[in-house]
């Protein structure tokens, strides 16, 4: 017997299509799934492919199912002559002779499919054979841990062929080539609303996880998730609706520099309502406000000081206290909050980008709150701020608008409290979000920086609606120029298109703002007054998505996203980009040649946005990449009816 070939131990979950056992007189053999094979376990024996030292042939798990990059052939010729006649030549990873040096088994690269076959000169026989052939000597052999066989390469004898393949349990064929050796695993449970995370600099794998309506930051240190809370801010927040409470979280991107700059950055809806003076459609009016809390820690994230807002008057308008105008259905259902705080540096400075939502909530018949189009207004944003070393924030001095000098009308004609209401709001760099809840940031050739951020903007009404990732560039203008801040369209449109004709155009969504059934009384901004607000471009000139897609049926909603930036993953995925859909409960991969392209790309299926299943809809919320490779995302539940965590996607060497 010889065979040659690099082996290691390799671990579970694999996809594969499945199909029926063949027999000596079929070429292809294809094996059906086993009632009573145990899901797959750890790796025992792998081949890799050809050339590379990340991507596999054929692997045993140890409980006796073998996975093959391709099919299982019996071979109808001699073994090297079916190689003359179907392998790529010289890539042939594995043999196995019997002593006469007749090759009896192989696996090769096919020239047809291009896949990792194996080839075997006698049959496949699956199930719990091995005690009935044990009398049969075998050319090779797998056990495992406890010296029970797994699988056994048999000579002839007992009714056997030369070269029967004997398996404990079963064969998986046609392994699609995204899901081999990527494994799906908790990291931790017993959290309650878990909705967006953030990696501690310079501890590794210590993870601060908001919890929506509990208010409480956890922690998880090495796959633990710790009893006692790193804070509760039920004392300063609220929840008055869906997807208000305690968001986003960021740690200062000097952290764990040599001169450590401990804050942690929270947003949350304030507990308190505030008269809302700088909303130029309702001024005065009583509302709730989300803010940026900021704390301080020390090493052991220990808190040096109780939470509180940031010294920054920022408050983002999060709907009033008693909806106006007071009709059925209300214009206005607290909701779409956005939230999402993600810390950079450009090597010199630090930044804090903040996602907000639109806030209004359109009931589901055509009624849009103009709010995301106002660059007056904080709602329905990317906000930018640059992170002093003392934790403060400022407006950073190359923002869009911070040397804006036209004076626009001010409108819808409110009152306004002061003249700057006239200006748009110089934390603005992009505008024409419905609900960004959550947004990744793109890697670029210098580490640590980020050329753009991919927000994941959620869509409209029902199957009409379409999901959204866009992409911002974050490369801005010394002293600012206006032109910097990009405009990306809702509540205008929705999807991408070349032209501006009105809905239903195919890949495009329009909405007419008062001509359905919006109260004329109302100041929420709806599109008859578009005209009117500032640094609003043409409909020709507002940004198209970088990802977009139908809601499908059963709605849609995409969810965070992450880049690919270490070698952890396979080469080939270096650069792409994945992103959850919380309603359909799925994982998405975008490969960096479509990123690259620049185009627009549309996910045309159901089938092409579930990449991979990640097994329940409605839980999938935030993602982002690990100090160690894998993609980690937070599971939305809450007791008693689910339990929230923490799960992780990886590779598996």
């Amino acid at each position: 017997m010889a065979w040659f070939a690099t082996s290691s131990l390799r671990r579970e979950a694999f996809r594969c299509s499945r199909a029926i056992i063949g027999f000596a007189t079929l070429a292809f053999l294809r094996i059906s799934s086993f009632a009573d094979c145990p899901p797959s376990g750890d790796f025992v024996w792998s081949l890799h492919k050809k050339g590379t030292l990340d991507e596999h042939a054929i692997a045993l798990d140890s409980n006796g199912t073998l996975y093959v990059d391709g099919d299982v052939v019996k071979a109808t010729t001699t073994v090297d002559n079916w190689l003359t006649d179907n392998a790529i030549p010289g890539t042939t990873i594995w043999k196995v002779t019997n002593s006469g040096g007749t090759v009896v088994a192989a696996v090769y690269q096919n020239k047809g499919s291009k896949k990792w076959d194996l080839v075997l000169s006698g049959t496949l026989v699956t199930g719990n054979q091995f005690s009935t052939y044990s009398a049969v000597t075998a050319h090779w052999n797998i056990n495992n841990s406890a010296g029970n066989p797994l699988l056994a390469l048999k000579r002839s004898g007992s009714g056997l062929a030369d070269g029967t393949l004997l398996l404990k349990c079963e064969t998986k064929v046609n392994c699609r080539d995204q899901d081999w050796f990527f494994q799906e695993s908790w990291v931790a449970s017993g959290l309650n609303q878990p909705v967006h995370f953030t990696f501690v600099p310079g501890q590794q794998l210590t993870m601060l996880i908001t919890e929506l309506g509990t208010f409480r930051i956890r922690v998880v240190q090495n796959g633990s998730l710790l009893a006692a809370p790193l804070f509760d801010l039920s004392s300063l927040l609220a929840k008055p609706g869906g997807q208000h409470g305690l968001m986003g979280i960021a740690c200062h991107p000097k952290f764990d520099a040599p001169t450590p700059r401990r804050f942690v950055y929270i947003y949350g809806t304030s507990s308190t309502p505030t008269p809302f003076p700088n909303d130029p459609y309702r001024p005065g009016v009583l509302a709730w406000t989300n803010r940026i809390y900021r704390m301080e820690v020390n090493a052991s994230l220990t808190p040096i000081a109780t939470p509180a807002p940031v010294p920054y008057d920022l408050y983002v308008y999060a709907g009033n206290t008693t909806p106006t105008p007071s009709y059925t259905p209300y214009m206005e259902r607290l909701d779409h909050t956005g939230g999402c705080l993600r810390s950079y540096t450009d090597g010199a400075r630090s930044y804090l980008l903040l996602s907000t939502g639109c806030i209004d909530h359109e009931m589901d018949l055509g009624h849009m709150s103009g709010r995301p189009q106002d660059a007056r207004v904080l709602v329905g944003k990317l906000l930018r701020f640059e992170i002093k070393d003392d934790g403060d924030l400022v407006i950073p001095p190359d923002n869009p608008f911070v040397s804006w000098t036209p004076v626009p009308t001010l409108y819808p004609p409110a009152t306004a409290p002061t003249p700057t209401l006239r200006y748009p709001a110089k934390e603005v760099i992009a505008s024409g979000f419905r609900n960004p809840f959550t947004f990744a940031l793109r890697p670029g050739p210098t580490p640590g920086v980020p050329i753009e951020a991919w927000i994941g903007n959620v869509g409209g009404v029902e199957d009409r609606g379409f999901e959204e990732v866009d992409r911002v560039r974050l490369s801005f203008t010394s002293g600012g120029n206006r032109n910097d801040h990009k405009n990306y369209g809702f509540p205008r449109v929705e999807g991408n298109s070349s032209s501006s004709p009105a809905w239903p155009n195919e890949g495009y969504e329009y909405y007419t703002g008062c001509e359905s059934e919006c109260d004329p009384d109302n100041y929420g901004g709806d599109l008859w007054e578009w005209n009117g607000f500032p640094q609003i471009p043409s409909i020709s000139n507002l940004e198209p998505p970088a990802i977009y897609y139908l809601r499908f049926f059963g709605g849609g909603s995409v969810g965070g996203g992450a880049f690919i930036s270490k070698d952890v993953f396979p080469s080939k995925y270096l650069g792409d980009f994945f992103f959850l859909d919380f309603v359909h409960g799925t994982i998405s991969h975008i490969t960096s040649t479509i990123i690259d392209s620049g185009t627009p790309y549309r996910i045309s299926s159901k089938e092409e946005l579930s990449w991979w299943d990640t097994g329940q809809p409605q839980q999938n919320y935030d993602l982002l990449e690990g100090p160690d490779g894998a993609l980690y995302w937070t599971w939305y539940a809450s007791p008693p009816t689910g339990v929230g965590g923490v799960n992780r996607f990886r590779y598996v060497e």
